[in-house]
């Protein structure tokens, strides 16, 4: 009896845990690299305030450039 429980463990083992322990951690990883859901809300905040702040600097070069033509070769 003890000898056929030696290598029904070792199949379990190889073919059943290993695997599932592999996934597990695997999975494990993937869900901490993902932002939490409050985390993901500062994150577009913050994105859309840079894209805000873009505009208005593109808005100030374009009023320069109008006003001042050589003010980015005395910079």
């Amino acid at each position: 009896m003890l000898d056929g429980l030696v290598p029904l463990s070792a199949i379990l083992t190889l073919f059943l845990f290993l695997p599932w322990l592999l996934f597990h951690y695997v999975s494990r990883i993937r869900q901490s690299k993902q932002l939490d859901e409050e985390s993901q809300e500062l994150f577009e905040s913050a994105i859309h305030r840079v894209e805000g702040m873009e505009d208005r600097i593109h808005t100030l070069e374009r009023i320069l450039d109008a006003e001042v033509p050589d003010w980015r070769s005395r910079a």
